[in-house]
């Protein structure tokens, strides 16, 4: 299982100073050119500064725990001096905004450094169409995202909450007895202690699929109103009707992380829902397009690539129409 990244401290100084300097009010293009350079220079410091913009945020929702870790931290902060190298001119301290701004920026060091700052806090977290995103919690559960979705996180010493919106993700979730991870998404709530499970959530369905492990699925206004699912196991739910149905069979629905998606006999109002997720351009199947089923697999490359596939393998076609891409039979 992936565990939480850990950054060294180096890192961690140098990411959270990013993020108070970006909220100054002085802030150049010279700034800007600086901070690419920097993310430039490694793979961790983009997750490192994502992460702190996450801890940011959190921390500045509960004022007691900003106050407490610049307490904590600031007569080191305060010691420091700061190096920046702009373009390619010669590196120059920055001290006009380091006395005031790295204090702050030590609540975030802190933060990093022990996350029970943090707990109970809910932290939002959101992906553009065509964008994938992976979460690193402090339990050591990571949760990869899919395009267009929306999800919040929220750890307590007694439980572990995500509440979906539209969304879908794919969860790895550590093991704890103890803290039960539980997932709200429409109208249902997934429980599990420790699998890898994959959640898809539409306008009016609910979607899950177990890679491994056992989880339990059950309604929120009757949680006597549930099944229990294991490896190979895939729940749908309508909204309409409130029936759990569980089919078996190979899980194929994270394969997204891949950019692949695989399909059996899927009506291609599905297939177009899953490409709009996966590009910025939205698709949409039109004009009795909704009812052809596809079977295969489709690599997420561009996404012209991606329609001429389809337009090869089904008589469909496509167009683009009031920034819509429109599937329709040909």
């Amino acid at each position: 299982m992936t565990r939480r990244q850990t950054y060294s401290q180096t890192v961690i100084d140098q990411a959270s100073a990013w993020i108070v300097r970006l909220g100054g009010d002085e802030v150049s293009e010279a700034d800007y050119l600086a901070l690419e350079a920097w993310l430039a220079l490694s793979p961790e410091h983009p997750e490192a500064l994502t992460e702190a913009e996450a801890l940011w945020a959190a921390l500045d929702q509960d004022r007691s725990a900003l106050d407490a870790a610049l307490v904590r931290a600031a007569p080191k902060v305060l010691t420091q001096s700061w190096l920046v190298r702009v373009g390619n001119g010669a590196a120059r301290r920055r001290w006009p905004w380091v006395a005031a701004a790295m204090a702050v920026a030590a609540a975030l060091v802190m933060a990093l450094l022990v996350g029970p700052t943090l707990a109970g806090r809910t932290v939002v977290y959101v992906t553009a169409p065509g964008e994938q995103k992976t979460i690193s919690l402090a339990d050591g559960s990571t949760i990869n995202m899919n395009g267009a979705s929306r999800l919040s996180v929220r750890l307590t010493a007694k439980a572990r909450l995500v509440d979906m919106g539209s969304a879908e993700a794919a969860f790895d979730v550590a093991h704890d007895v103890s803290r039960p991870f539980l997932v709200t998404v429409g109208q249902s709530r997934v429980e599990v202690l420790g699998t890898a499970f994959d959640v898809r959530r539409d306008a009016e369905t609910t979607r899950v699929s177990v890679a491994r492990g056992v989880v339990r699925v059950s309604d929120l206004v009757d949680p006597g109103h549930k099944v229990r699912l294991t490896a190979g196991q895939t729940l749908a739910r309508a909204d309409t009707d409130g029936v759990l149905a569980v089919t078996e069979g190979p899980v194929t629905t994270a394969a997204w992380q891949s950019r692949r998606l695989v399909y059996d006999r899927t009506p291609l109002s599905e297939v177009a829902a899953d490409l709009s997720r996966a590009y910025p351009t939205p698709v949409r199947a039109v004009g009795g397009a909704e009812a052809v089923r596809f079977t295969g697999v489709l690599v997420l490359d561009d996404q012209a690539s991606t329609l001429r596939r389809l337009e090869t393998f089904l008589p469909v076609t496509s167009s683009i129409r009031d920034g819509v891409i429109e599937l329709r039979p040909r």
